[in-house]
């Protein structure tokens, strides 16, 4: 066949489309030959990334520290062989996994995609094995070393608060500048525990590492403690209390010149004994002897803080003392006063009220006043030698103020007491001179309207007022005069009488409007046989003294003659009767 005919049979169009399903074939078998190998390949890499992941566990390094921790711990010796075994067969796993990775990646290269689907199924299996057995002696051994991984734990916490106390005593470094050197020293010796931990632990000898680690949280804490006290503990020492000595010191310069008494609060012996003191506890913190100083220094400053209240507190007792003298010296003049009046008073009426028991709290009140003037004249000499405190002299004036106070509340009470009776004995003459009046007044009502009948009642409380006022007159006339009968006879007087006065006017003024009414009905008698005949009835009840029954028919019967003018024709004829 020459290549003419061949032209031609290509030419044919069956000849073309066979050709063209050929190719098309071709292509897709290449095209999924190219996926499969491109799954292949993925499928490689997560198996890569698998034991890139198992073999990246320190097993090694795990194994090395359990080896060593076995020569110096009898219990993890016996363990030991078995952990190189499991290990040896993992080492020689990872050897056959590594050969099939190989092994495969070139069938992959070649493109045996078939060879390398069994591999990777292969690889799979070799994985998940190895993975168990990796996972089993890393759990061994993380139980082995589990207290070096606790101590590793805590090493890095003693680390970070080691870094914090670096920074704060840097930042403190001006605060601390007197304490520098020995926080520094101790600075050094933390790291070198740090390092010889860490010796330690490279030899497998936790126990040691654990009494180095122990040690380093001790020296920690304490210098933690150090650097949050120091700044104030350094600060009363160097600047709060040194200050204080010179307030102190100014103030009792300043109160000596003013003549204020502080001998007694021993202001040199105290300072000088705080200074030296508080120099030693410079010398101290320099140290960082912080449990030595601390209690003293502020024990210190509350003595000075005392000692400065304590000058105070006399510098104003001396400005108070003139005037407590002043208060006294007037309290007493006053008292005397009062003594010298309730003595001329009691000498004219102590018999009178029978108060001669007041003699004797005059005696008393004479030896207190005695005594009080004693004690001023004393203080006031105290304040002339300046003998002593101004504070303890305040106590003693105050106390004779009080004196004063109490001797003149007494003398007072006394003074109520007979002011008190003179005004009752001039209340009780007074009342029984209104009550003579209105006992005349009574008898003067009764005589001028002639009443024709006074009841039995009236006639024994009129005789009763008269007993009423013979009794006061009586008790006035007594020598001692009992005020308390007295007072009580005259209110019980007063209430009878003005009540038998109101009675006696309310009696009077029925028997007006009686009179009145039978004076007005008199005009229409003779006219009304009725009316005369009531009328007579209502004369007959006025003299046998009934006079409310006798006012009832009267006007009942000049109602009925006269019903709308009664009233005011009444009153008329009341006017025109006078």
């Amino acid at each position: 066949m020459n290549f003419e005919m061949i032209l031609n049979l290509f030419k044919r169009l069956e000849v073309q489309i066979a050709l063209v399903v050929l190719i098309v074939l071709f292509l897709v078998i290449l095209i999924i030959k190219r996926m499969n190998l491109h799954q292949l390949k993925q499928k490689m890499q997560a198996v890569e990334k698998r034991y890139n992941n198992v073999k990246s566990v320190p097993l090694p390094f795990k194994l090395n520290k359990a080896v060593a921790l076995a020569r110096v711990n009898p219990e993890i010796l016996e363990n030991a062989n078995d952990f190189k075994n499991s290990f040896e067969e993992i080492q020689e796993n990872f050897k056959s996994i590594v050969h099939v990775l190989a092994e495969t990646e070139d069938v992959l290269v070649i493109g045996k995609s078939k060879h390398a689907k069994l591999n990777l199924q292969d690889l799979n299996q070799m994985l998940n094995q190895i993975e168990k057995q990796v996972e089993q002696l890393n759990s061994r051994l993380d139980g082995i070393l589990e207290e070096e991984n606790q101590q590793r734990g805590q090493i890095t916490e003693l680390k970070e608060m080691f870094r914090q106390a670096k920074t704060d005593l840097t930042a403190r470094s001006v605060q601390l500048s007197p304490s520098l050197a020995a926080l520094e020293a101790r600075l050094a010796e933390i790291e070198k525990a740090f390092t010889s931990f860490e010796e330690w632990m490279y030899a497998s000898e936790f126990g040691k590492a654990k009494e180095k680690m122990e040690e380093i949280q001790t020296n920690l804490n304490e210098l933690r403690h150090w650097i949050d006290e120091l700044p104030e503990l350094i600060g009363l020492a160097n600047g709060v209390i040194p200050k204080q000595i010179d307030e102190i010191a100014e103030l009792t310069k300043r109160l000596n010149a003013k003549q204020v008494y502080t001998r007694h609060l021993e202001v040199e012996n105290n300072l000088a004994l705080i200074q030296e003191t508080t120099q030693q506890d410079q010398i101290s913190l320099s140290r960082c002897q912080v449990s030595t100083v601390q209690e003293h220094l502020r024990e210190n400053q509350k003595r000075l803080a005392q000692l400065m209240t304590s000058l105070q507190k006399e510098e104003s007792a001396k400005e108070d003392v003139a005037k407590h003298i002043e208060l006294l010296s007037s309290g007493l003049s006053e008292i005397k006063n009062m003594h010298v009046q309730l003595t001329e008073h009691l000498k004219k009426d102590a018999g009178r009220f029978g108060w001669e028991n007041l003699n004797d709290l005059l005696i008393d009140k004479q030896k207190s006043i005695g005594l009080l003037e004693a004690s001023m004249l004393q203080s006031v000499k105290v304040i002339e030698e300046n003998s002593l405190p101004a504070s303890s002299l305040m106590l003693k004036l105050k106390e004779s103020i009080q004196d004063v106070h109490n001797a003149k509340t007494d003398l007072s009470h006394a003074f109520e007491r007979l002011s008190s009776a003179r005004n009752d004995e001039d209340r009780a003459k007074k009342q029984l001179l209104k009550l003579h009046l209105i006992m005349n007044e009574i008898q003067v009502k009764i005589r001028k309207f002639k009443l024709p009948v006074i009841s039995e009642t009236y006639e024994g409380d009129l005789r009763k007022s008269y007993q009423y006022v013979n009794s006061i007159a009586k008790l006035l006339e007594e020598s001692p005069l009992d005020i308390q009968l007295l007072n009580a006879t005259v209110n019980d007087a007063i209430d009878h009488i003005y009540k038998l006065y109101n009675n006696v006017n309310n009696l009077v003024g029925t028997v007006e409007m009686i009179e009145n009414t039978i004076v007005y009905g008199n005009k229409y008698r003779s006219q009304d046989s009725e009316l005369d005949t009531q009328l007579t009835r209502a004369e007959l009840l006025y003299r046998n003294g009934d006079y409310t029954q006798a006012i009832k028919v009267a006007i009942a019967a000049v109602e009925a003659v006269q019903p709308k003018h009664f009233e005011g024709l009444i009153k008329e004829n009341a006017k025109s009767a006078y």
